[in-house]
């Protein structure tokens, strides 16, 4: 049995070898913007990326909190005063629990999906329009039927809104795709109308699609499938490791990458970013150096011609877990989170990935004033300065987390 004396010694230990292995750079600033409080009426638990406006007014949701503890969507200032636009409610029909980042159109209304306040059971899509009024979009749920959106929506220059969901679609391979479906890329028109572009299988293509996607300028959608795939992967032995996949406009559906689980990773989480010559980066949640039990994670790249090549892999120390939407500047450098909640000493990084492959972190949370569990992805503003949320903090497993920002 541990003593006390010999827990803080361990944990002093552990901090010197952080500070010896992955000091941030002394250039950049990190700020908190805002606080949650726990179960307050402003929000509790941010989750998802924010969106900017013209004004630089951030935009964003929590998962819980609010007056009912459905969520809330919330403007924050640039002096950092939060405004709570819409408060969810999980016992109506309107939406609840709002997780997976905002967009935003050139009117300011806001897009999302939640988790609960379905009358089917499946989550719904909504709009808030900038005076706080909520319209629903679409409503998940019955059986093999689109349910579960996951991850910051993709609208087009039409209108039309992109996303994924886990469950619906088709029976597959997998205990989930047996009972729930696989999950399907789908297509929500400006008539209201719902079109399944995709439907996995648990197999070959992929299952349980993850996160936001990205469209190209020919309108070819990109995304990731967190199962599926090579089904005899080391993690998830039968559900598969998962996919990196391309949908043409026709429908025409492509597997750009099948995770193995070894040094290329395993279950990504989407969110990724194009260069201007087509090429793809991402990043795996597990995989690559097996520090961390199912793998600490990687980043990649797989170019305009299809080659993967991975151009990064965590090892733990004290970086570990990437996850959330990539961005990435004029010269190429891609911003990310790791998750980091592998041992009680980590609670999540900033880092800078340039183009020569080296991996620099901008800041480690601390876990109590800075929030932990960054998961949503970062935006990025034309000054460089980087927005996310940490889902916790002041106590790791205490429901409220911060807006934070980054200046590189």
């Amino acid at each position: 049995m541990k003593t006390q004396s010999s827990c803080w010694v361990a944990a002093l230990v552990m901090v010197l070898m952080v500070a010896m292995i992955a000091l941030p750079a002394p250039a950049q600033t990190f700020t908190v913007l805002h606080t949650f409080s726990i179960y307050g009426s402003d929000g509790s638990g941010p989750d998802g990326s924010l969106v900017q406006d013209a004004d630089g007014n951030l935009h964003g949701t929590t998962y819980y909190g609010g007056t009912y503890d459905g969520g809330v969507a919330f403007k924050l200032d640039k002096s950092g005063n939060e405004t709570v636009l819409f408060t969810f409610n999980p016992n109506n029909s309107n939406g609840a629990f709002p997780g997976y980042g905002l967009i935003m159109d050139k009117e300011g209304n806001l897009y999302s999906p939640a988790d609960g306040g379905s009358a089917n059971g499946g989550g719904v899509l909504w709009e808030i329009s900038p005076k706080g009024k909520e319209k629903v979009l679409w409503d998940f749920g019955g059986h093999l039927k689109p349910s579960g959106a996951q991850g910051r929506l993709l609208r087009d220059a039409s209108g039309n809104l992109y996303g994924v969901t886990v469950m619906g679609g088709v029976k597959g391979k997998g205990t989930q795709c047996e009972y729930y479906g696989c999950g399907v890329v789908y297509k929500l028109d400006t008539a209201g109308n719902l079109h399944v572009l995709h439907a996995f299988t648990g197999g070959a293509d992929g299952g349980t699609p993850y996160g936001a996607l990205l469209q190209d300028a020919a309108g070819n959608l990109y995304g990731a499938a967190i199962t599926g795939g090579d089904l005899s992967c080391p993690q998830f032995p039968t559900l598969g490791c998962g996919t990196v996949f391309k949908l043409a406009p026709d429908n025409k559906f492509t597997v750009l990458h099948t995770f193995t689980g070894g040094k290329d990773g395993a279950g990504s989480y989407g969110g990724f970013v194009m260069d201007n010559a087509g090429n793809l980066y991402g990043s795996a949640h597990i995989g690559g150096n097996r520090n961390c039990d199912d793998g600490c994670g990687t980043l990649f790249k797989i170019d305009a011609k299809g080659k993967f090549k991975v151009l990064y892999t965590f090892t733990n120390e004290p970086a570990g877990y990437p996850i959330g939407n990539l961005v990435m500047d004029p010269k190429g450098n891609i911003y990310g989170e790791t998750q980091g909640l592998n041992t009680n000493s980590y609670y999540g990084t900033i880092f800078e990935l340039n183009s020569a492959g080296k991996v620099t972190l901008l800041h480690i949370l601390n876990g109590y004033s800075d929030g932990a569990d960054p998961n949503g992805g970062l935006i990025r503003d034309s000054a460089g300065n980087l927005y996310g949320v940490a889902y916790q903090g002041f106590g790791k497993y205490d429901r409220n987390g911060t807006v934070f920002k980054v200046t590189p």
